[in-house]
């Protein structure tokens, strides 16, 4: 039976014949050019998702690979239990600190730094392993750096020329200018931003490749955005984008002024910023305790960064050490991305009815998701991919129902659903991921979505110094929650390499030891930005420079309680 992946290649060859067989015609009518335009963006989504499923099964040989290595064929992962040995071994010699090693690294810094500890040789066999693994990574880490460049201007370079062919003509034209101009894709200023140098600060591979791929929970928004590597030394990254293509239009007379439009560029700019955290240990539980710290105190730092990547993805000001989110420091607003209010105050308010006496979708929840899937589908030119929701905005949807008591929401696929649905549930009941399908889209759940939106004044929700607990945005004062829809495939995230440090220093008094890890990342979130400004309905929608690859629906109301989108009102 053939996989997934066997799948979506047959389908995009499929696809591909009929586009071929399409471009034989010598003159294209317009029902042909549509599906011409149909075809074209059903191979570069096939693209897109082959890609993806390519990166994870790539991460997966390798975890495979490494496990078979380190522990002679049979593994043991935190997350998933014993594994079944893979039938091979690679012809290498393991690590120092390898899994299955019974050397800690962590443990072994804590050792290096003060100077003590009688546990696996002392301090002086903790340093002869730490510059053995120090060697160990000159060996592994070069070619990983220059993979990470390669990959990263590869993606790079197939996100740029991934859209239609308009775009592909207009990237094509940016990144000529860019090379005329002398100006970088990756920006190197910095000297202290080198993955893969420092000695021994970057951790175990393993651990890299494994616990982080493998970590979810917490960044299942980032993950929608086109993950790309960051190369070393990266201060910057600049994207090219066109502000006016060329133009057409009718000569007048024989012999008149041919019209005409020369084309114009900037670059939009992505700065590197850094998400660290730490974590103290007492000397006396990292020598006595039988728990294996190296994956404990890794995965604990990596679990809370990827929920960090994920929040100011959401609400990250681009300023103050932060990346750039569609939600600047909270801001939902026309200057930033699509943006639909609705400020309906009408008692008696339903998912799909507006309220008042009479049944009516006006100013109902339902049609502002319609209004924001057309605005953003008519001005960025490509369908929106997915829908991004709170929880409790899909699990109060399950509960609606219409004029004659039937549910809104039912088991189902896209092509297999009941009478009369406004939404399909095919993931059961799950807290974050891929749930069902809503107006044609996949919903996409994640509890970080910031759901403490004021209606006017007050605080916004906000990244502050640390991860709010259980979320990584800090609650504003409001009671409300949006509704986020975009082509998150036009949004770019970089991320460098993991690195630690452990610090003894200020925690010495007390026999403590400090655990930092830190990483590297940039976003650009407004690549495809409106030329000029959209109005619909009489209301202008998004300012020239706003991004159109993501819109946001909000329910704002006078009376908390009459507004469907209130988190509080409704009990959810």
């Amino acid at each position: 039976m053939p996989g997934a992946l066997d799948t979506l290649r047959e389908t995009r060859a499929s696809t591909m014949t009929q586009l071929n067989t399409l471009s034989q015609t010598p003159r294209l009518n317009a029902e042909q050019q549509a599906e011409w335009d149909r075809l074209e963006t059903e191979i570069g989504e096939l693209d897109g998702e082959i890609e993806r499923r390519q990166r994870q099964a790539e991460r997966e040989t390798r975890a495979a690979a490494a496990r078979a290595a380190e522990s002679g064929g049979t593994t043991t992962d935190i997350t998933d239990g014993t594994r079944q040995p893979s039938g091979y071994t690679v012809g290498r010699e393991p690590t120092v600190y390898g899994r299955g090693s019974n050397h800690s690294y962590f443990l072994d810094l804590a050792r290096d730094k003060l100077g003590q500890g009688d546990g696996d040789g002392g301090p002086e066999a903790a340093s002869e392993r730490l510059n053995r693994h120090a060697v160990e990574l000159r060996v592994d880490m070069a070619g990983r750096a220059e993979r990470r460049a390669e990959q990263a201007q590869a993606d790079f370079e197939r996100a740029m020329l991934s859209g239609n062919r308009a775009e592909r003509r207009a990237a094509e034209q940016a990144l000529r200018n860019m090379d005329r101009d002398g100006v970088n894709l990756f920006e190197r200023r910095a000297t202290n931003r080198t993955d893969g140098t420092g000695g021994y600060l970057v951790p175990p591979l393993w651990l890299i490749d494994e616990l982080v791929d493998f970590l979810r929970a917490g960044r299942d928004f980032a993950d929608l955005w086109r993950n790309m590597p960051l190369p070393g030394g990266t201060d910057s990254i600049n994207i090219p984008r066109l502000t006016i293509g060329a133009a057409t239009g009718p000569q007048v007379a024989d012999g008149g002024v041919v019209p005409g439009r020369d084309m114009t560029d900037n670059f939009v700019t992505g700065k590197v910023m850094t998400i660290a955290g730490q974590q103290d240990a007492a000397l006396q539980l990292l020598e006595q305790s039988p728990l294996a710290y190296d994956e404990l105190i890794f995965q604990d730092l990596a679990a809370d960064y990827a929920m960090q990547l994920s929040g100011q993805c959401y609400v990250g000001s681009g300023v103050n050490g932060q990346i750039n989110g569609v939600w600047p420091a909270g801001a939902i607003n026309n200057t930033n991305g699509i943006y639909i209010p609705n400020t309906n105050n009408t008692a008696g308010q339903t998912w799909v009815n507006g309220g008042g006496a009479a049944f009516s979708t006006t100013n109902s929840v339902f049609q502002g998701g319609g209004q924001m899937l057309s605005v953003g589908h008519r001005t960025r030119l490509r369908p929106y991919t997915h829908h991004v929701w709170h929880p409790w905005v899909w699990y109060y949807l399950l509960t609606q129902v219409d004029q004659a008591g039937r549910p809104l929401v039912v088991p189902g696929t896209p092509n297999n659903i009941g009478y009369n649905q406004a939404a399909i549930d095919n993931g059961g009941m799950v807290e974050s991921g891929p749930v069902g399908f809503y107006q044609g889209r996949l919903v996409v759940l994640d509890p970080n979505m910031p759901v403490t939106f004021p209606a006017a004044g007050g605080t916004n929700p906000q990244i502050t110094t640390i991860s709010n607990g259980q979320f990584a945005p800090t609650p504003g004062s409001g009671l409300f929650t949006p509704l986020l829809a975009g082509a998150w495939q036009d949004m770019f995230l970089w991320e460098g390499e993991m690195r630690t440090r452990a610090l003894t220093e200020v925690l010495s008094g007390n026999l403590q030891v400090r655990f930092q890890l830190y990483a590297y990342v940039a976003t650009i979130p407004n690549r495809f930005q409106a030329y000029s400004p959209v109005v619909t309905g009489g209301n202008t929608v998004a300012t020239t420079g706003a991004s159109v690859s993501y819109a946001t629906f909000t329910q704002y109301s006078g009376t908390p309680a009459n507004s469907v989108l209130n988190m509080t009102g409704q009990g959810f």
